[in-house]
Parts: C-alpha cells; sequence; structure tokens
C-alpha cells in the first residue's frame, strides 16, 4: 500500500474516531433505558409465566416468543410443545405440526437453481437446513404432516406470484396474526412504490378509515379524529407519519418513522384492523410509539396519566 493512502487512512480514523465512539455511546446509554422496559415486557408476558425461561433480549424478537404470547391471546386452538429434551419449542394446529426457522432469510439461488437459506451471511441448502430442524423433533411427535412457519419479510423477492416456494413452508404475514386472511394474496406482494401499497390496501377487507392518494403522491388516510396519516412508499425509504388536524388542515407532526418495504403494509394492518390501537407518547424532545398492534395485546391503559408530555391511546374505527 502506497505511502499516501496509509497518511490518508489513518487522517480519516483520527477524524472519525469521535463521531464512532459518540455513536456507542448513544447505543449504550439508549440500550441501557430500554433494558428495564424489555424485562418488565418479558416477566408480563404469557410465555414467561409458562416456561420461566430466563431473559434475554434475543428472546423478545423471537418467532416463538412472538407467536405464542398472541395465540394464547386470541385463543387459537392450537397446542404448544417446548421438549424436553433439547428445548426446540413447535406446536400442533389443525393436524399438522409447525415449526419455526432458525435462519434470517430465504431466497432463491439462481445460479445454483435452489432454494437457500441465510444463517448470519453463511448460505446453506434449503431442503438440507429443513431436515437439520425436523430432525431436532422428538421421533414419536413426527406422525403428522409438518410445515415451516414462515414470516413474508423472510423472502426478499418482492413478487411471489408465481413462485414455487419451498413445499413445506407456510407462508404468514407475522408471527402475530399467523393463521389470520392465511388465503389472502396479498402476502405474496410487497409493495414497491405508494400506488401498490394503496391497492393493496383497498384489496384489505375491513380495513378502517378513509385514505386516498394526494396530489403530494402519498396516501392520506383519516383514520382518527382529528389525526392523519401520512404514507409513502419507497425501494429505499418509506414513510410512516401521524400528524395532528386543527379545522382540516395539518397543524404538526406527532411523530414518524421510517419501515421498509417488507414492513409497510404490515404497519398498516397494525394501526388500521378493526380493534387495532396506535399508542403514542409526545414530549418536548420528541414522541415515541409505545405500542401499535390488536387492542387485546395492548399492555397501556387508555386512560393513563403521564407526567411529562402528551399520551394518545388511537382506536381504528
Amino acid at each position: 500500500m502506497k505511502w499516501h493512502i496509509k497518511i490518508l487512512i489513518a487522517l480519516l480514523v483520527v477524524i472519525f474516531s469521535p463521531i464512532i465512539v459518540a455513536f456507542l455511546i448513544i447505543a449504550a446509554i439508549t440500550y441501557l433505558f430500554q433494558l428495564p422496559k424489555n424485562i418488565k415486557e418479558y416477566k408480563n408476558s404469557q410465555y414467561y409465566k409458562e416456561f420461566g425461561l430466563p431473559f434475554m433480549i434475543s428472546r423478545l424478537y423471537s418467532p416463538e416468543y412472538r407467536f405464542f404470547n398472541n395465540f394464547k391471546k386470541r385463543d387459537l386452538q392450537a397446542n404448544y410443545i417446548r421438549q424436553a429434551s433439547n428445548g426446540l419449542e413447535y406446536f400442533i394446529y389443525n393436524d399438522t405440526l409447525f415449526l419455526f426457522p432458525d435462519f434470517d432469510q430465504i431466497d432463491f439461488n439462481e445460479e445454483k437453481s435452489e432454494w437457500q437459506v441465510d444463517y448470519d451471511g453463511d448460505w446453506k441448502n434449503f431442503e438440507q437446513a429443513y431436515k437439520d430442524i425436523v430432525a431436532k423433533v422428538d421421533q414419536n411427535a413426527l406422525i403428522l404432516p409438518v410445515r415451516l412457519l414462515v414470516e413474508r419479510k423472510m423472502f426478499p423477492a418482492t413478487d411471489l406470484i408465481g413462485a414455487s416456494i419451498p413445499e413445506p413452508v407456510f407462508l404468514i404475514w407475522n408471527y402475530e396474526t399467523a393463521f389470520e386472511n392465511e388465503d389472502s394474496p396479498l402476502k405474496l406482494r410487497i409493495p414497491t412504490n405508494t400506488q401498490e401499497l394503496y391497492d393493496m390496501m383497498l384489496a384489505t377487507p375491513g380495513l378502517c378509515g378513509d385514505f386516498k392518494i394526494a396530489e403530494n403522491g402519498n396516501i392520506h388516510w383519516d383514520l382518527y379524529k382529528d389525526i392523519q396519516i401520512d404514507i409513502g412508499v419507497d425501494t429505499g425509504d418509506c414513510y410512516f407519519g401521524v400528524d395532528k388536524k386543527l379545522s382540516g388542515k395539518i397543524e404538526s407532526e406527532m411523530t414518524h418513522w421510517h419501515p421498509t418495504i417488507y414492513e409497510i403494509y404490515d404497519d398498516v394492518c397494525k394501526v388500521g384492523m378493526p380493534g387495532s390501537v396506535l399508542v403514542i407518547r409526545t414530549l418536548m424532545s420528541g414522541a415515541s410509539v409505545l405500542y401499535m398492534g390488536d387492542e387485546r395485546n395492548c399492555p397501556y391503559s387508555p386512560n393513563k396519566k403521564t407526567l411529562f408530555g402528551k399520551y394518545y391511546y388511537l382506536k381504528a374505527n
């Protein structure tokens, strides 16, 4: 490596080191502030009450945890099992044994003409990965058909219409609402622009509120009184905004976030289906979404009081 390149690299390290250190400090502080809330959520969960496993941050986001808590509250007639032999979790529903994936993504490799799964950057053959998961099931339980419960966002492909996805895969939108509207063709599509999301919203049975594509190209959704949802879809960065209205006009922004194209339709359903709630707390320094989804699973009260800022409990209707 030439001397001037080495000098340039050294200068860049010196310049950006304080920024990197500051970022790490902020991330650590955020984690420490969030940790007690995460622990409280876990200790109050149905999952902890059932199994009593020690808290781990990764467990909050696992398919098993997310499915278990919600199927209990939805009174889904499933038999959930955690094997004593190796801790593997699965459930039996409609005379089928459902397993959870232990990989991050699933995609089709054109060069090898095979479906592959991603283990933290290490891609492996799907059939072998599936066999490895099935092999962990106690043999006396393998008397039923076996399916793999896979969320739509685990497929990077935006359009699965006509795709021959692996036969063992049972495709769902998310683990929280598994087996709701399972025959909907909407889960095969990921919106890549605002018009496509708008068409999906039109095709969604029961979606609350009135929505239209506004002059600025975004979707304006009147879902709550005196509040407007503003949605824009782009493959690089989606926008989901919540704005306060006064006399029919936008007064101020309450909050916004940037879901991916794989998350934006799911967020629409979480706030817009009958019985859904969106809970927001605003402060001088900004606002945060405390919860969005089925009201039956919401840990917050409609009448909650907050010492600082304002508290909004918004129910779709």
